[in-house]
């Protein structure tokens, strides 16, 4: 959670982009039972190398919750962190997870969230409303929670000028 506050700050302080994406593992049975805890853990150890095949070496991941991982992206914009999240959706849990010849399959539900300036807590408790509405809706979804010209591109790729004009 440190490194939560502390990115909010920088990110606030410089006026840079900050986004958080907020992961949640849908239901494994496999996963629950008490007699599978050595491959609960092995299965959490596998995810979390995943995840770092696919991150840049500055964004941060934490667990917050049995099944639920944050990922915090400096300098990363709604519209981009949407497609980290559609690329996670597919290099991390489009795998299946095992060792010993028993796989399974992991669906992850996603909460993109944009800082947009605001204080840690705040950032966090819309990423838990965005991954909330995501599994409700269906699993593996990805439901941003920000702006909608943070999640278009033309809007993003746009040229300002350092009056800040737009220029074609």
């Amino acid at each position: 959670m440190s490194v939560l506050f502390s990115e909010t700050d920088r990110a606030q302080r410089l006026k840079l982009p900050l986004t958080l994406i907020h992961i949640g593992l849908a239901d494994c049975p496999n996963l629950k039972s008490a007699r599978s805890k050595p491959r609960h853990e092995a299965t959490i150890s596998s995810i979390v190398e995943r995840f770092s095949r696919v991150l840049r070496c500055y964004d941060s991941v934490g667990q917050i919750a049995d099944r639920e991982f944050v990922l915090i992206l400096p300098g990363c914009r709604l519209f981009n962190a949407k497609m980290l999240a559609e690329r996670l959706r597919d290099e991390v849990f489009g795998l299946p997870f095992g060792d010993c010849g028993e796989e399974m399959q992991l669906n992850a539900c996603f909460g993109v969230v944009s800082s947009g300036g605001r204080s840690a807590l705040v950032v966090l408790r819309e990423a838990e409303r965005a991954l909330q509405r995501a599994r409700t809706t269906e699993p593996s979804l990805i439901h941003c929670f920000g702006s909608e010209d943070e999640l278009d591109p033309a809007v993003f790729l746009m040229p300002v000028l350092e009056d800040g004009s737009l220029h074609w």
